[in-house]
């Protein structure tokens, strides 16, 4: 069981976020619960966030379960997401970003047991003819639907905003005051993320406002406290 965390709070060319540094550490620490070996980083560049994903890929092989969790700044282009490094120029550009379907796609060449990709940041596209774009998405998930034992949740639907809850010094996002409530428990991880948006769709901070997003191709009856 292998986990990678990443939190970007501090951007030099985009509004600071609070939330990604508290949800790392939350997350880290009930993952180390359920078995899982984890690496959390905070604030990477571009040239960083490509170093601790490959690093992170040379740990994956056959029977892993595998978790990335991105926090942060991020944006649609073309059917793809992308996850925004703290480096990152206006406006938001692919070549100055980090593909989460390059990610997905690496993994699911490991021979892993379980791909579980879960993005907590917003969709909305921050580039020319977005709504265009956009309409590429269904092509992308009719693709992804032919790949096995991956699950991606993503926060938020398309072109919405992320919500961070204030909490004097220290704040979370909505996403993590749910998972970190369900996580432990054993059941197919599937179930858990429904549950997860279940709860988040009757938060009436977010009501009407906050989608969570669930893709996935799993078959096998996968949980997160499963013993390997």
């Amino acid at each position: 069981k292998i986990a990678l965390l990443v939190g970007n709070n501090h951007y030099q060319h985009h509004p600071n976020l609070m939330a990604p540094v508290t949800d790392v550490f939350e997350l880290s620490l009930l993952l180390e619960q359920l078995g899982f070996q984890v690496v959390s980083l905070l604030d990477l560049n571009k040239a960083e966030m490509v170093t601790a994903v490959s690093r992170f890929l040379q740990l994956l092989g056959k029977g892993v379960y595998a978790i990335f969790y991105y926090a942060g700044h991020g944006y649609e282009h073309s059917g793809r997401n992308y996850m925004v490094p703290v480096d990152a120029p206006q406006p938001y550009a692919p070549e100055n970003c980090i593909s989460v379907q390059r990610i997905l796609q690496k993994m699911q060449q490991q021979q892993t047991a379980l791909n579980l990709i879960l993005l907590d940041t917003c969709r909305k596209c921050h580039v020319p003819h977005c709504a265009a774009e956009l309409r590429l998405l269904s092509k992308f998930i009719g693709l992804c639907h032919k790949i096995s034992k991956t699950v991606r949740s993503f926060r938020m639907s398309e072109d919405a905003e992320a919500y961070e809850l204030q909490d004097g010094e220290f704040s979370s996002g909505i996403f993590m005051k749910y998972l970190k409530k369900h996580i432990l428990q054993e059941k197919k991880v599937t179930h858990m993320l429904e549950d997860v948006l279940e709860d988040i769709g009757r938060d009436p901070l977010v009501t009407g406002k906050q989608v969570m997003e669930i893709k996935h191709t799993l078959k096998e009856a996968r949980s997160l406290t499963d013993p390997i």
